[in-house]
């Protein structure tokens, strides 16, 4: 099942799930390395009661780090550890990790990477704040990263258009940037292709598609894309089932030949939707 990410009182220093604000929490951890990547300064936390996952800042290394200072053994930093894959940090890395890390996150952003563009619009999205100003500026860097093709902002930025949250509500606008990431592969999106088509918002009506759509989410392991597949095959005929199992077979070529999603989604518009809650 698609598992939602996003980024818990970075503004106010809340310690709880901007889901259902329950404090009874506990670590989670990456999925993969395209999900760590650029997210030096987050961790992976899961709510025990609403079973979602977001992010919060890193605290213990900034503890550490200022441990060794204060002990005066700063120079540690600079030992270079003879071992596969060591490094000394360039003087730019070193600079960013003294920034405030949305700042840092602001400046990744403006040397032109998708993903340091999709990471600061979720800093910004999900602040702590509800400021017009910053949603604003977070819908900027989606469409920035969405444009260069990032599955997540592409995601995040359909969301923005179907709630009009900080911008207006264009269902149309929704339609073709959940179409975007669901070319890509990505688990949600092709679930809510699925459900536009079968409402016929932003796209027609069409229960074929649909089915479609639910199927490949569904084989991806979305449970709530394999309910509704089998619900709407119920309202099939048989001749009908097997054309929308051939699309379906025809969207997933689709989907091999588009560059992949970057990893699990990160939820920053959406309502509390139990149908994309957690494993």
């Amino acid at each position: 099942m698609n598992v939602s990410i996003r980024t818990s009182g970075i503004l106010q220093g809340t310690r709880g799930c901007p889901y259902c604000m329950s404090r009874n929490t506990k670590d989670s951890s990456w999925r993969n390395s395209t999900e760590k990547a650029g997210r030096f300064w987050l961790r992976p936390v899961r709510c025990r009661n609403c079973h979602k996952r977001f992010v919060r800042f890193r605290r213990v290394p900034l503890a550490v780090f200022a441990g060794l200072v204060f002990l005066g053994i700063s120079s540690l930093v600079f030992i270079t550890v003879q071992s596969a894959g060591s490094r000394i940090p360039s003087e730019h890395e070193r600079k960013l990790a003294e920034l405030d890390p949305r700042d840092a996150a602001r400046i990744r952003a403006e040397a032109g990477s998708s993903p340091a563009q999709f990471e600061y619009a979720m800093l910004l999205s999900q602040g702590g704040t509800s400021e017009r100003e910053d949603l604003v500026e977070a819908i900027r860097w989606f469409e920035r990263a969405a444009t260069q093709g990032h599955a997540e902002a592409q995601y995040e930025l359909a969301q923005v258009y179907k709630l009009g949250r900080g911008t207006l509500q264009d269902y149309d606008a929704a339609a073709r940037w959940f179409m975007e990431a669901a070319r890509k592969g990505h688990v949600a999106a092709q679930y809510h292709m699925g459900r536009l088509h079968r409402i016929g918002e932003g796209v027609d009506l069409d229960l074929i598609r649909a089915y479609a759509w639910f199927n490949r989410a569904a084989a991806l392991g979305h449970g709530a894309a394999r309910g509704a597949r089998d619900e709407i095959a119920a309202s099939l005929k048989p001749e009908q089932v097997e054309v929308a199992q051939k699309l379906s077979r025809d969207l997933l070529s689709a989907s091999a030949t588009a560059p992949a999603a970057s990893g699990p989604t990160a939820d920053a518009f959406d309502s509390t939707d139990p149908e994309t809650k957690a494993e």
